[in-house]
């Protein structure tokens, strides 16, 4: 029989804060993370971005040598490091227990490889770092994290653009369910850097710059993201693992499904709609009775909102105009691989204190979306049974249902 997927633990870093509460707190009061940018101050222009601006990796990650973990590496191993922390994952249990880690990103260290290769052609191969060699692959990030929190179990990393970090959530719960695990860590991380940030703007996917500019997901006035950092990652357990070693369960994973549509950047493209199957796969047989909310990664793109929101329509039925939807992207910009592992982390505490965060930069809501969008102020939800959506604009696109542990709005 499948073993049952159960959360122990949470942690994140982010340009709102550093703990799930803090983060939850401030998108139900609005707050946004735009500002100038200070990493890529030059390159940036008049752009805003959501960076960590007070990111201060010794504060999680003690006096050991950070030499070989880049900032990709550095915001993975502080958010891992709190998740296994609040998730009772002492060094000495991981020791004696093989823990794997599962990790989504998109660009991973593009930052890294990219000065990697503009050392190499300018000064010629033999100068080009070889501490900066070790993070020019895909999975840098994910073998720093497990070599520095001892994980010794499964470690993959799954690239699937803005969707990564879900998938990441998802691939590791199914590992769970066909008992090829039985913990894993999971979510997703991205960082800020000129590379990345160029190619979004370059492919006419940011918003228009301004001192006023910020990202209006599901607006008639959308017109673009801006861009975010950042890293989060929950503790996945078999619920007899948990229960064996006494932790303490704040949440469920209920269900999950994955799909790819090579015409996902259209708005209204005929044929089925990825993330509508994804979601009715992750319902399951009860369907979306009982579904508190949806928390969706919307980001102000024009056509990609549309198609989500379309996606979420078809799925949901007749039940779409009782369910609030939101997204946190308005708030933190697109993290890219971060994005589906921190909607998680706050669509459990919006279960946790029943209040579902608004919808930041929401002003207009563009008619044709047609579902319950939160806007304005947070909204009461009762159920404790959520839907997370993403998409990316390649195609990918997953679903993930979860619920709130019995007791986990009593959670300290």
């Amino acid at each position: 029989m499948p073993s049952a997927v159960v959360i122990t633990g949470m942690g994140l870093v982010s340009a709102l804060g550093d703990r799930p509460s803090a983060l939850h707190e401030a998108l139900l009061g609005g707050g946004t993370a735009f500002g100038p940018s200070a990493l890529i101050a030059e390159q940036a222009g008049s752009y805003r971005v959501a960076e960590i601006r007070d990111f201060a990796p010794r504060t999680y990650l003690g006096p050991r040598n950070l030499r070989p973990l880049d900032r990709t590496g550095q915001l993975a191993a502080a958010a891992a490091e709190l998740a296994l922390a609040d998730s009772g994952w002492t060094i000495e249990a991981r020791d004696a227990r093989d823990v794997g880690l599962a990790l989504g990103t998109t660009f991973c260290s593009v930052r890294t490889i990219g000065e990697f290769d503009r050392r190499a052609m300018r000064d010629g191969p033999e100068y080009a770092s070889p501490i900066d060699f070790s993070n020019t692959v895909i999975n840098a990030a994910a073998g720093q994290v497990a070599i520095w929190h001892h994980l010794r179990g499964v470690n993959s990393t799954i690239s699937t653009g803005t969707a990564s970090g879900l998938h990441a959530l998802g691939y590791a719960a199914q590992m769970i369910r066909a008992g090829r695990a039985t913990t894993l860590l999971a979510g997703g991380v991205e960082e800020l850097c000129f590379e990345s940030f160029l190619g979004f703007v370059r492919a006419g996917l940011v918003a228009a710059p301004g001192e006023g500019a910020v990202p209006r997901p599901f607006d008639t006035a959308r017109d673009g993201c801006l861009l975010g950092e950042g890293a989060a990652f929950l503790v996945l357990e078999s619920e007899d693992t948990a229960r064996a070693r006494g932790a303490r369960v704040v949440g469920r994973i209920e269900g999950y499904g994955s799909g790819y549509d090579s015409r996902q950047a259209t708005a209204h493209s005929e044929g089925e709609n990825a993330l509508a199957a994804s979601i009715v796969r992750a319902l399951g047989p009860s369907g979306p009775e009982g579904l508190a909310a949806v928390m969706s990664s919307a980001s102000g793109h024009i056509t990609l909102d549309a198609r989500e929101a379309a996606g979420i329509l078809e799925a949901l039925g007749t039940r779409a105009a009782e369910v609030p939807v939101s997204t946190i992207k308005g708030h933190l910009g697109e993290t890219q691989g971060a994005g589906g592992a921190l909607a998680t982390v706050v669509m459990l505490e919006s279960l946790r204190t029943r209040r579902l965060p608004p919808i930041a930069g929401l002003e207009h809501p563009d008619p044709r979306v047609g579902l319950d969008l939160v806007i304005g102020r947070p909204r009461a939800i009762a159920a404790s049974r959520a839907l997370v959506t993403a998409v990316s604009r390649e195609g990918n696109a997953c679903a993930l249902v979860i619920s709130a542990a019995d007791g986990a709005d009593r959670r300290p």
